[in-house]
């Protein structure tokens, strides 16, 4: 396809990949940086694309690469905070929080670290960033079948971490 093709159809590619990388992310400087990103190398394979649809195949296919290669350069850099101190203390139950709750998530996060690897990361994307399993289908390029699936091995994993350690009564 001609570069020419590339200019009329990049707004629209363009904003469907947003709308992908909004969904994994929730955060749309991320998301500008992966859009990007992505038309970059899709204004590189222009070219040699038979067809528009090939063409937003390969977009979309790029966003969800680029999005998880971004989650992982997070995921990989130490995090750092301004305040050493407050990292070891939970958070002070005056910000809506009983101690209890504030326990129970600690133990949470204690729990999905035991996970493997493929379903915690899996696991962070449903629950700290609220992703449904459809999303993370599409984000991470696994079936939904399996995105769920997996899920539903992680929240049992978890939910008898919690039972053993006294978090959940039955």
């Amino acid at each position: 396809m001609e570069h020419s093709e590339f200019e009329r159809f990049a707004p629209a590619l363009r904003t469907k990949v947003m709308c992908l990388a909004e969904s994994f992310f929730q955060k749309e400087e991320k998301a500008e940086d992966v859009a990007q990103e992505t038309m970059i190398r899709l204004w590189k394979a222009w070219p040699a694309l038979p067809s528009l649809p090939d063409a937003e195949r390969l977009a979309v296919r790029i966003a969800k690469h680029e999005c998880i290669d971004v989650w992982r350069r997070e995921q990989r850099r130490p995090h750092t905070s301004l305040s050493p101190a407050h990292e070891e203390t939970s958070p002070a139950p005056s910000d809506g929080h009983s101690l209890e709750e504030n326990e129970l998530t600690e133990a949470i996060r204690s729990a999905s670290s035991r996970l493997r690897r493929s379903e915690e990361r899996l696991w962070r994307m449903f629950a700290e960033a609220g992703m449904q399993p459809g999303e993370i289908a599409l984000a991470t390029g696994i079936h939904v079948r399996t995105v769920s699936a997996m899920l539903s091995h992680a929240r049992h994993i978890i939910y008898n971490i919690l039972k053993e350690g006294g978090y959940i009564d039955e």
